[in-house]
C-alpha cells in the first residue's frame, strides 16, 4: 500500500484478487476523519487504474479479494488535496473510506481463445 493510505480494518474475501485493468463492483461509504459523513454507502463500478475515482480508493481496492472489506484512512494527497469538494470535503481533509468488494470481472478472460484452435496443415510443406 502506498504512503498516505492506512488500513484500519480488513476482512479478507475468498474470491479473485483485484488487479489493475479489472472491472470491479464495490460498495463504499466515506466520512471525514472527524466523523461527519461525506456520503452514505453506495454501489460503484470502475476499471482499476482508470483514474475515475480518487487515487486512494483505487489503491485500496487493488489486491482485495471478492467478498472482502477494508476500512482505510486516506491522506489528502491521494484524495482532494488542497481543493476539497464544495459543501462536502474541506481542503486538505483526511478521508475514511469503507470498501466492500462485491465482484471482479478479470481482464482478458473469454470463453474461447483463438490460440487454442488447431491450425489446418498447409499443403506443400512436406519434406522441408
Amino acid at each position: 500500500m502506498p504512503s498516505g493510505i492506512k488500513v484500519v480494518t480488513e476482512t479478507e474475501g475468498t474470491g479473485h484478487r483485484a488487479e489493475k485493468g479489472d472491472i470491479v463492483v464495490f460498495d463504499c461509504a466515506a466520512s471525514l476523519n472527524k466523523g461527519s459523513a461525506v456520503h452514505a454507502r453506495r454501489t460503484q463500478t470502475l476499471v482499476l487504474g482508470s483514474r475515475r475515482f480518487i487515487a486512494g480508493v483505487e489503491y485500496a481496492l487493488a489486491g482485495m479479494r471478492e467478498g472482502g472489506y477494508r476500512k482505510v484512512r486516506i491522506s489528502p494527497h491521494l484524495a482532494y488535496r488542497d481543493v476539497g469538494v464544495e459543501d462536502k470535503v474541506p481542503p486538505n481533509a483526511v478521508l475514511i473510506y469503507e470498501l466492500w468488494l462485491t465482484s471482479i470481472k478479470k481482464r482478458g478472460l473469454t470463453t474461447a481463445s483463438t490460440r487454442t484452435r488447431a491450425r489446418p496443415a498447409r499443403a506443400g510443406n512436406a519434406g522441408r
